[in-house]
């Protein structure tokens, strides 16, 4: 059994709700069931909040075992006069100040009991107020583990760690000057190719030469399109590619714009969680069935516009992909991506001994953006944590449907292309005219049903990884909280979990304490 304390200032909004996100990192470590680490996240807020706003100060204990969690946050405070009062909905004493900041809406202690198993209540008048609940638990199923196109050129790396820092998962080590990647933590993004400036991290295998792939379909997106500057509108990019021998070339964005409708129709008729996901990128659905497992029952039940695109393209057809994810898509859909996906930068020097010498006789326009009533557009892999992590705490339920992306300006922010993503992008509606050649736009069905990742989980046995949890705490503590990846490792927190789960010796911390042996 695991045992955690946490102490609670009374009035300190500023770190409000950390003891209940390290309840929340803790369940996930042992891969309880999302939807019981939701109920214990929301009832652990709840009552976190209620000593920030009602008491001087407090304090959150946990027991946890591999069948329950149960917890304990005791106040010193005024206390609660009128206990039934107290436990209807919408009754608040909280101050002006907790109002003026959007907390008090007198849902604190109803939430709290709607979302526990068991829940008690003791409080004595100016001593204070113990909230006592419990959640059962049980082991989250898991998926098989996903296809990966994110590829290392261990000759090509300078050691310079960005990237450590850069993934959002914590997928990448780099141990004698080589980086190494933790598959069961990766969400084939492209955030660590975006910093590696030796080109040391990139895509998996694709075809090697853009001029012998024949007189084939090609698919393109339209930041390719797009992506050649003002002077080169995207008739000529279109038409350099048909003078090199592809057959013809098509856009994926009709299955982009089909998709995004159907994600809107989906949040404003189906009776889905809200806010609805789109599963637009695939390295966000990787992400969240990794992160968020809570939150896959948010998702749309279709495929990416790649995998769409590729039910319908002919079986001839080479695809431009600008990330590992769009890879993986098309892979795990049958395509030889090895064949059949090409990169970018392959691609734009084929166009541009095309275009020598030549220029669209009128400039490609930049178009401004218009709103429309489609989802809400969220892109960069910062953003798109806060806005998972929202909806995850129950903080979030509006707007109806939600589109993310990892990279900085949605797919035009890749860093396997070249122009500007929000000049890329700006131009896209006019790029996206020269998709005649493209199959009628549809909107797949996801290959599996969305189902959580083993990742972040110490152990498939519940009780082990309560065991493992409780060396990594250890361990954790013995390190300096330096987070300055001298280890290989991304924070000190990777490095405790890499020597719990075999991966790395603590000596490979040359600031750790070594008191008491």
């Amino acid at each position: 059994m695991e045992h955690v304390r946490y102490d609670i200032e009374g009035g300190d909004y500023s770190e409000a709700g950390a003891a209940s996100r390290a309840i929340k990192a803790h369940l996930k470590a042992i891969g309880a069931r999302s939807d019981a680490i939701r109920r214990a996240m929301i009832a652990a807020y709840e009552a976190e909040m209620n000593v920030v706003i009602h008491a001087r100060r407090g304090h959150l204990e946990a027991a946890i075992d591999d069948h329950r969690i149960d917890v304990d946050v005791v106040d010193e405070g005024p206390g609660i006069p009128d206990l039934e009062r107290a436990l209807t909905p919408g009754f608040s004493t909280a101050s002006p100040e907790a109002r003026a900041l959007g907390f008090g809406a007198g849902l604190g202690l109803p939430n709290i009991r709607r979302n526990s198993d068991t829940f008690a209540l003791e409080t004595e008048l100016d001593k204070g107020t113990t909230v006592r609940f419990s959640v059962l638990l049980h082991p989250e199923p898991v998926a098989s583990p996903a296809m990966l196109s994110l590829a290392v050129n261990a000759e090509l790396c300078r050691d310079c760690r960005r990237c450590l820092t850069a993934c959002p998962t914590g997928a990448i080590r780099v141990r004698e000057g080589v980086p190494q990647v933790i598959n069961h933590l990766c969400i084939d993004c492209t955030c660590c190719i975006a910093v590696c400036e030796a080109g040391a991290l990139g895509l998996a295998e694709t075809a090697p030469d853009a001029e012998r792939l024949g007189a084939v379909p090609l698919a393109v997106p339209p930041a390719f399109l797009a992506g050649f500057g003002e002077a080169v509108a995207a008739d000529c990019v279109r038409d350099a590619l048909t003078d090199s021998g592809f057959a013809e070339v098509c856009s994926v964005d009709g299955c982009e714009a089909a998709l995004r409708a159907e994600v809107a129709a989906d949040a404003a008729a189906s009776d889905r969680p809200r806010p609805v996901l789109s599963p637009a990128c695939p390295s966000v659905v990787a992400l969240i069935e990794l992160r968020f497992p809570s939150l896959i029952a948010h998702l749309a039940p279709f495929a990416s516009p790649w995998e769409s695109l590729a039910t319908t393209a002919g079986s001839d057809t080479v695809y431009v992909v600008s990330c590992p994810a769009q890879r993986s898509a098309l892979a795990a859909r049958g395509i030889d991506a090895a064949h059949r996906a090409i990169e970018p930068a392959l691609l734009r020097d084929l166009v541009l001994a095309r275009l020598a010498g030549r220029q669209s006789e009128t400039p490609a326009p930049i178009v401004t953006a218009t709103t429309d009533d489609g989802p809400l557009r969220v892109t960069g892999i910062d953003h798109v944590m806060a806005v998972l992590e929202q909806i995850e705490d129950g903080l979030l339920t509006t707007p109806a449907a939600i589109e993310l992306y990892v990279c900085d300006g949605g797919c035009f922010g890749s860093p396997l292309l070249a122009d500007d993503p929000f000049l890329a992008a700006a131009r896209a509606p006019v790029a996206a005219a020269f998709g005649e050649a493209s199959p009628t736009p549809t909107v797949a069905a996801p290959r599996q049903a969305f189902a959580a990742r083993p990742g972040i989980r110490l152990d498939a046995d519940m009780a082990k990884a309560i065991e493992k949890l409780g060396r990594l705490d250890a361990v954790r503590r013995a390190l300096p909280g330096k987070d300055c990846g001298v280890c290989g490792a991304p924070t000190c927190a990777a490095l405790a979990e890499d020597v719990v789960l075999g991966r790395a010796e603590v000596v490979l911390c040359p600031y750790r304490s070594t008191d008491g042996g």
